[in-house]
């Protein structure tokens, strides 16, 4: 598990919340603590849609950040701070794929259940962790790690400076 602490609170905000930064990454769950508490599970209610929209996303389980970002800044902005965010990020199906290709590891993509980037502000401070879930056990970590290379390149590409 790879934990980092984000320096530059306000570029990380705006890269997070108004920029397409995050646009490329799945939303498993959000939590903003305002002046009262909204909570948005990310998972797809595929029976809302028809075929055409669900084969249009970039997660067969999850909706993307883009889509929700809207909503989430909507009940940011303000004059004060949250008091807590948590926002759990998930990788689309083809970026796993496509990062164990990458990288030529043992996994089935099918056996990934998630690769996850937990952000958290609180207290003035942005943090992020890593974690993964299979739905097979293994004491294999080379998945992690390359998920771990994969975040810190996403970070870089970005410009986030963090600490680790």
């Amino acid at each position: 598990m790879l934990s980092l602490t984000i320096k530059d609170l306000k570029q990380f905000m705006n890269k997070l919340l108004i920029s397409d930064t995050f646009d490329g990454m799945c939303l498993s769950e959000a939590y903003i603590c305002t002046g009262c508490s909204y909570t948005i599970d990310g998972k797809l209610n595929t029976h809302f849609y028809n075929e055409d929209e669900l084969n249009s996303m970039p997660s067969a389980r999850y909706t993307s950040w883009k889509n929700i970002k809207p909503f989430a800044f909507s009940i940011i902005k303000g004059r004060k701070v949250p008091e807590l965010l948590k926002i759990t990020f998930v990788l689309p199906e083809a970026v796993v794929a496509k990062l164990i290709l990458d990288t030529d590891l043992n996994f089935d993509p099918d056996c990934v259940n998630g690769l996850f980037l937990n952000v958290r502000y609180q207290d003035g401070s942005v943090t992020m962790t890593t974690a993964s879930s299979l739905s097979t056990f293994t004491l294999d970590r080379s998945l992690d790690e390359a998920f771990e290379r994969y975040i810190i390149n996403f970070l870089s590409d970005a410009d986030i400076s963090y600490e680790e």
